[in-house]
């Protein structure tokens, strides 16, 4: 009997230790990460036409400014504008495959013009999945470039901001909690004439 009673004494705690739940908002960005005063003062590094570049995010280490949604880590690009009508595409993945412990950031995009004042700010991201054999599913949208644009920031949603939604294999939807770290694809495409 007491041998029973030792074994459910130490099995029940490793049992309800599943059942914990899991952080739903992601700690806010501390004022004292933010490195830069304004937009002009960011690091742009080029992104041509047609190259993907994939960034990975680290909410303790990564560069923070402030955004209109608030605090966000960011990465800024200079763009060549073409005669033809180009968009932005950016995919973003969840940080695991297991949706109910999955968080993900959330890109919104800002775009610039050549004096690096900002004349657009897409603070949705309207998206479908997608999936790639190597990385695994993402979520993935498409935005217009502006005529007038030389540069833009890809930078993450606040914590607070609305959840992407992701379906599992079976089709049940999660609203995964959006994070400060993860991995974005970035890449400038035509539109098809």
């Amino acid at each position: 009997m007491k041998r029973w009673f030792w074994i459910s004494i130490s099995v029940i705690p490793i049992a309800l230790n599943g059942c914990a739940t899991r952080q739903l908002v992601a700690t806010p960005l501390p004022e004292s990460r933010v490195g830069v005063g304004s937009y002009a003062e960011m690091s742009y590094q080029p992104l041509l036409l047609d190259q993907a570049k994939t960034i990975s995010f680290d909410a303790d280490t990564s560069t923070v400014a402030r955004f209109p949604d608030g605090l966000g880590v960011y990465a800024a690009f200079s763009i060549e504008q073409h005669p033809s009508v180009s968009v932005l595409r950016i995919r973003t993945w969840a940080s695991s495959g297991w949706l109910p412990h999955a968080t993900i950031l959330k890109p919104y995009v800002m775009f610039l013009d050549g004096s690096k004042r900002v004349i657009s700010n897409v603070e949705s991201f309207k998206s479908r999945n997608g999936s790639s054999f190597f990385k695994g599913g993402y979520k993935e949208g498409y935005f217009p470039i502006p005529q007038t644009a030389r540069f833009f920031i890809a930078y993450s949603a606040s914590s607070e901001s609305d959840r992407l939604v992701l379906s599992s294999s079976n089709g049940k939807l999660w609203a995964i909690p959006n994070a400060y770290s993860g991995k974005i694809e970035v890449k400038q495409e035509l539109l098809p004439q």
